[in-house]
């Protein structure tokens, strides 16, 4: 697909954007998680927990805004298991560079965290996961845009049809031809 210059930003406007709501679920769901369902499970297994199920209503979100992004997408590509897999295992590679960062990070995050009308705050915590969102950020406009989501323009499937078509036509009678020929 030829996208103008207008065009490619204004999609990369309207990722971001999905992308911020997307995010905002995740972090909402991740800190309810971590400082209260999960805050007397031990810290490795909370913090774990806690990312994958912010991750999970996070994707969720993403996946049901997708169509706003890549205004191309079809409703043959949004009601494909095939499709649902792919942005599927693209999320779960993400999944993975989040989890993987924020464990990686985890033994240097300081044990004292500011306590402020009794909210604590883990700067940390939050600075390991903006950086991580970042990273999983460009990852995934690119997999969903070139893997996920690409293009699919219905005159170049009709050109290759056809010309599949051509060949079929010529392998047939290139057959039939032979088959006289023996005969």
């Amino acid at each position: 697909m030829n996208q103008t210059k207008k065009e490619l930003i204004l999609e990369m406007i309207r990722f971001l954007i999905v992308g911020g709501i997307a995010t905002l679920v995740d972090y909402a769901v991740f800190y309810l998680c971590n400082l209260v369902l999960f805050k007397p499970i031990d810290t490795n297994v909370n913090l774990v927990l806690s990312t994958a199920l912010g991750f999970t209503f996070g994707l969720l979100t993403n996946w049901f805004l997708q169509k706003f992004v890549y205004r191309y997408i079809t409703d043959k590509q949004t009601k494909s298991k095939k499709v649902f897999i792919k942005f599927i295992i693209i999320a779960l590679i993400g999944l993975g560079i989040t989890e993987l960062g924020m464990t990686i990070a985890s033994p240097i995050y300081p044990t004292y965290e500011p306590t402020i009308f009794g909210v604590t705050f883990q700067f940390w915590k939050l600075f390991m996961k903006v950086l991580m969102t970042g990273i999983v950020l460009i990852f995934n406009y690119i997999a969903r845009k070139y893997y996920v989501f690409k293009f699919e323009n219905p005159e170049e499937n009709l050109e290759k049809n056809e010309t599949q078509h051509e060949d079929n036509s010529n392998e047939e009678t290139n057959n039939n031809d032979e088959k006289n020929t023996s005969n």
